[in-house]
């Protein structure tokens, strides 16, 4: 079968699409998967072009050559006896290699349903190497013709979900984990900064999940514009200090670095994860406001003193869970039926997997209109 794997063999595109053989069943309840659909995500082009602000943090924790492609869906093709779910069936797959695929017995945060903090995935002395799909080796990604999970990875999509939409559960599923780490107080306004594909998942997150909330996006590109009003947002403003002050109020003291506002948005989501958008954020939010973090700022210098000023509190978020019983991919499968991430509107551009340079190209690139570009 073809995989997609981050080598670095070849310094112009360091991912090699490359035969390998089939990966097999590790256990009785696992399953084989055909892929329908793999995204590339931000989090991919950062390992794949790196500009120097990465964080070294999890290079320990990866397979080498990495099997790309953690924004996966396909259709079950083979189950082994002990697992309960039918071939034919169209799934999400969470990547989370966590204590139960692994076979072990759950460690705490597992037990609690907690598995982006699962105390075993985050390492490689156990197979498979890597602590996820798309981040491991010998298992298949989303860039793969194959992968094989365990299947409590899988996640069942109804008959509404198309086959891209299977693929768009997972970066939809970011930030409804977010939002329901901190639901907006009932009525809040709610400030995205950011309209890439965590920023529309927001919005799609926020319609779900707290549908009174009104919602400022900002954009900095109109195909983003146009798609986060399509996706239900109330306002959609270009970037810069001014235009945020006057979608949301507020009062602005000092001037350059030293600006501040008080006043305005008290719940802002930081949906692109830079130095100069988390401090943004600190910035424009509301004394006693939140700051949801969906992207990975991995170094940065920020003036963290708004922080403290401000009385903020800072939301970090990784990953999903299990929460009051249901997992966040069956919350987030549950939003993609009803309508609320189309695939027409996030999915600007697919290519054969086969063609991953050229969907890599377009995907890195800032003005061919690209949101979500997806291998099929």
């Amino acid at each position: 079968m073809r995989t997609a794997r981050l080598d670095f063999a070849d310094p112009d595109c360091p991912v090699t699409v490359a035969e390998v053989e089939e990966p097999v069943l590790p256990r009785g309840d696992w399953a084989r998967v055909r892929v329908l659909s793999g995204g590339i995500c931000g989090s991919d082009l950062h390992a794949i072009f790196p500009d120097g602000s990465g964080s070294p943090t999890m290079l320990p924790l990866v397979g080498f050559p990495m099997e790309m492609g953690h924004e996966t869906g396909g259709v079950v093709v083979e189950a082994g006896p002990d697992c309960p779910i039918a071939v034919g069936t169209r799934v999400a797959v969470d990547g989370t290699l966590g204590c139960v695929a692994r076979g072990e017995a759950p460690c705490p945060k597992c037990a609690a349903g907690q598995s982006a903090g699962c105390e075993r995935c985050f390492g490689i002395e156990t197979a498979p190497s890597g602590f996820a799909h798309g981040f491991a080796t010998g298992i298949g990604g989303g860039w793969s013709d194959q992968l094989v999970a365990h299947h409590s990875q899988l996640h069942v999509a109804a008959d509404a979900v198309d086959d891209l939409g299977l693929s768009l559960c997972e970066p939809l599923s970011i930030a409804v984990h977010g939002v329901l780490r901190r639901v907006p107080p009932d009525g809040a306004p709610v400030l995205v900064i950011g309209a890439g594909t965590i920023g529309l998942a927001a919005v799609a997150a926020l319609r779900a999940f707290a549908p009174s909330s009104e919602i400022t996006v900002v954009a900095r590109h109109p195909h983003q514009a146009a798609a986060a009003t399509r996706l239900g947002a109330h306002r959609v403003i270009a970037d810069g200090l001014e235009a945020i002050v006057a979608a949301g109020g507020g009062r602005v003291t000092g001037k350059g670095r030293a600006t501040l506002v008080w006043g305005g948005f008290p719940y802002v989501i930081d949906a692109v994860g830079t130095p100069a958008t988390f401090g943004q954020s600190l910035k424009v939010v509301d004394t006693m406001g939140v700051v949801l973090l969906l992207g990975a700022i991995a170094n940065a210098q920020v003036d963290l003193n708004p922080l403290w000023f401000k009385n903020v509190d800072v939301v970090g978020s990784f990953g999903y869970q299990v929460q009051d019983g249901v997992h966040t991919f069956d919350r987030s499968l549950e939003v993609l039926a009803a309508g609320g991430f189309p695939s027409d509107v996030v999915i600007t551009h697919t290519f054969d997997r086969g063609d991953v340079r050229e969907a890599l190209r377009v995907a890195n690139a800032r003005d061919e209109g690209a949101i979500k570009v997806t291998l099929v």
